[in-house]
């Protein structure tokens, strides 16, 4: 073999080598993107409604999932100062306190706050011209932040029927149905199952759903059960400790170790929010 030759030849075996390893960094990166952590978003109205979905928050947490929470009002219309809150601290600066204690409990990322006023987004003549707007554009920013891909958020029936619960529900779901890019059509309510809702004196009185739509149950172990109890532990401005305690073993009781969920885009049953093929 001549001089020519052999540098032809080396050249070659450099360039075979180099593309074998472009090929497998390329592998590799796409074997980092495909196994990045998801993320699942829940949006809701108040500091307090995320502990009533707390083993699913927690459950997916300790998965290594990225879990964030949006609460869209101040929760400043609701609850009083719990003992020993420093004098001429408003209730909406205590409850956003709690949200994040709340949040650490259970886990998860501190709270996106949008900061609208309590009580007033499902009143139709009150907000003054373009406050819903304003709400639909923060929460589409929070989307487009997040850029989750599954999202919970209130049902129809807002769980108990609060105003706000079900404008916010309205609101996530509406954004979703558009198909906005970067929103995923991944959306579930949280559902309380009817045949398992006992109806005693002094249970609270939340809608229910018929079981055949909840077709999506993630189990839920003690370790979110604890991790629950203690978010309630954080909301001293709404419920008093004996009232906390009775909610979550109520809770628990009545999910029976799986939190329960509608899909909004249907059909499927699963014990995964991201088990089911989105639409």
């Amino acid at each position: 073999m001549n001089a020519s030759s052999g540098s032809r030849a080396r050249l070659k075996s450099s360039a075979a080598i180099a593309g074998s390893l472009f090929l497998l960094a390329l592998g590799s990166a796409c074997s980092k993107a495909d196994q990045r952590p998801k993320t699942l978003l829940a949006v809701f109205a108040h500091p307090d409604d995320e502990a009533f979905v707390g083993p699913l928050l927690s459950h997916y947490a300790r998965r290594g999932v990225r879990v964030q929470l949006a609460i869209v009002t101040d929760g400043g219309k609701g609850g009083r100062a719990p003992d020993g809150a420093p004098a001429g601290r408003d209730i909406a600066s205590i409850r956003a306190d709690e949200a994040r204690c709340s949040c650490h409990e259970l886990g998860i990322e501190p709270p996106i706050l949008l900061g609208f006023r309590d009580d007033e987004l499902g009143r139709p003549n009150d907000p003054p011209a373009g406050y819903l707007a304003e709400v639909v554009q923060a929460v589409r920013g929070v989307l487009a932040r997040s850029s989750p891909d599954a999202v919970v958020t209130w049902g129809p029936e807002g769980g108990y029927g609060h105003p706000d619960h079900r404008l916010v529900g309205d609101v996530v779901t509406e954004l979703v149905q558009a198909g906005l890019k970067g929103v995923p059509s991944r959306l579930f309510y949280p559902g309380l199952p009817e045949d398992r809702v006992r109806r005693r004196p002094g249970d609270p009185r939340w809608a229910v759903t018929d079981a055949r739509f909840l077709t999506v149950r993630v189990p839920y172990d003690e370790k979110d059960l604890a991790a629950t109890r203690k978010a309630f532990a954080c909301h001293e401005s709404q419920y008093p400790a004996d009232r906390r305690e009775a909610l979550v073993s109520w809770l628990h009781e009545t999910l029976g170790g799986r939190l329960c969920l509608r899909p909004w885009f249907g059909g499927g049953t699963a014990d995964d929010v991201f088990a089911l093929p989105a639409p």
